[in-house]
């Protein structure tokens, strides 16, 4: 999947972004003709009608996309699955029929018990995030996301099994996952630094938000498929579909582009020249400067940001189907569908805001550090004030509350723009590091989150809990966005430097350990 170029490109490489697809067509009358516009390395046989060109960094791009799409699809398929697994759902295609007998076994679990299972993914998930960013700091983030993202989809096919025994083993297992699943952003940031100018870095974060499309036919698959099958084929589902993204992910990502052997010529010169010397070619002898991170206010700023978000990314992909539940009565098909649209609206908006920013910053229109700020404000004070309107008016109807949580939703993609490629402008080098940092944090909203939904529930009851609850993601999200508006920046940080010295408490420069 080599990437060719034609001539205009020479002359405009900034034409071939992130988000391009060239797109050639030959015929045997002028293909002599068309051979000129590729290297010779490139030249299509006579025989070929169609070519499609894609960059290399574009082809990264996707595959990333895949990855978060098929880890957050393991990650939510329990939270409508459980649904099917706890309650009485229609098997009636089953019951009328002879197969009757092979009805699948529905688990015995309390709300206490179904809360531990939940949470369960994020014990261990924030034990390897800082490890697993400075692991593909140092040896390659390729290496790294491959082993744990196939480790985790061979897990997803025997979880049905565990579900059936205990929901301990079940709860085990989710743990294992999430022990796997942990070094997944921070690797990722590690590839962008290597492989994304900062012009397409916006655009590129938005493959991320694949795993708001995961989210978001996660939900109506599941539905569907227990409705046709059962609760158990939407983690076979799901593991297979991973199994099949690393068969993928081995042939075609590679740790930089001096290490690629597909590359092009003028696409490797292109990123030289784009990235420049932000990243160091040595990563094992790079020292990571800790006391000037911790230190650093701007980093402080992204990592509360970003702790927003994940507050609300985690209590909504967790607890709207159960919303839908409690306060609308819905069917299994119905609540998966209506569950998955406000993830699917994340990811649609995220694509237009970072193409706009992208371009603003391309023709210098934004500073790096206005546009992460206009960013971070659209992801973090507009879902506050939505939230506050779903609060109070929300559970009067069914697509109210639909519409309100699609904006929610939708708006926040803007963090693909924002707190998400904030981290890399900061530091390239240890991106890694700080996301690892950051995503570890994960687990105050991970496992407080379903634990506090629990409490309100408990409290104020199934209908009248989601008030407190709403209000309570709007404080958060209005909090850590005001925060980094007053403190946030999109500079790189002297530390990044390798040749730079920290200061001891002392006041002695020391090598950044």
């Amino acid at each position: 999947m080599a990437s060719a170029s034609v001539d205009a490109q020479e002359q405009h490489p900034d034409m071939e972004d992130v988000g391009a697809t060239h797109l050639f067509i030959t015929n045997s009358e002028n293909s002599q003709t068309q051979k000129k516009s590729f290297s010779e390395s490139e030249t299509e046989s006579s025989c070929c009608l169609l070519k499609i060109s894609i960059p290399v960094r574009v082809q990264i791009g996707i595959m990333a996309f895949f990855m978060f799409f098929v880890t957050q699809m393991m990650r939510s398929n329990l939270y409508i699955a459980h649904i099917g697994m706890t309650n009485t759902v229609n098997y009636s295609s089953l019951e009328n029929s002879s197969t009757s007998d092979k009805i699948p076994k529905r688990v015995d679990w309390s709300e206490q018990e179904t809360a531990v299972v939940f949470s369960a993914f994020y014990w261990c998930y924030w034990i390897t995030e800082l490890p697993g960013g400075m692991l593909a700091e140092k040896f390659g983030a390729r290496r790294v996301l491959g082993i744990a993202v196939m480790t985790a989809g061979a897990v997803n096919l025997v979880f049905p099994l565990a579900c059936n025994v205990h929901f301990i083993l079940a709860a085990a297992l989710r743990a294992i996952q999430g022990l796997a699943l942990g070094v997944t952003w921070p690797a990722t940031h590690v590839i962008s630094a290597h492989w994304i100018p900062s012009t397409e870095r916006s655009k590129f974060m938005t493959t991320y938000h694949g795993s708001s499309v995961g989210t978001a036919l996660t939900y109506p698959l599941s539905g569907l498929l227990m409705s046709v099958l059962n609760w158990e084929s939407v983690f076979y589902m799901t593991g297979l579909l991973t199994l099949l993204w690393s068969a993928g992910w081995w042939q075609l990502v590679y740790d930089r582009p001096s290490e690629h052997p597909h590359i092009s010529s003028r696409e490797r010169k292109y990123l030289q020249k784009a990235i420049g010397n932000s990243v160091s070619s040595d990563k094992k002898s790079l020292r990571t400067p800790w006391s000037s991170i911790l230190c650093s206010g701007p980093f402080w700023a992204v990592l509360l940001a970003s702790q927003g978000l994940m507050w609300g990314t985690i209590t909504l992909s967790m607890q709207v189907p159960a919303y839908f539940k409690h306060v609308y009565s819905l069917d299994i098909k119905m609540n998966g569908f209506l569950s998955g649209i406000p993830e699917f609206c994340k990811f649609v908006f995220s694509i237009l805001f970072s193409t706009l920013i992208d371009y603003l910053l391309r023709n210098k229109y934004l500073t790096v550090t206005t546009a992460r700020k206009i960013a971070v404000a659209i992801s973090e004070f507009l879902p506050a004030i939505f939230l506050v309107v779903l609060a109070y008016f929300g559970i009067k109807t069914t697509v109210g509350a639909v519409v309100l949580l699609a904006l929610i939703s939708a708006v926040g993609g803007a963090s693909s723009s924002g707190s998400l490629a904030n981290v890399v402008d900061l530091s390239p080098n240890f991106a890694g590091t700080l996301l690892g940092i950051i995503k570890t944090l994960t687990l105050v909203p991970g496992v407080l989150s379903p634990n506090l939904v629990s409490i309100f529930s408990d409290m104020f009851g199934h209908f009248d809990c989601w008030y407190y609850v709403f209000i309570t993601m709007a404080a958060i999200y209005a909090t850590c966005g005001t925060i980094f508006i007053l403190l946030g920046s999109g500079e790189v940080q002297p530390w990044n430097n390798p040749e730079f010295r920290e200061l001891h408490s002392s006041g002695k420069e020391i090598a950044p350990s």
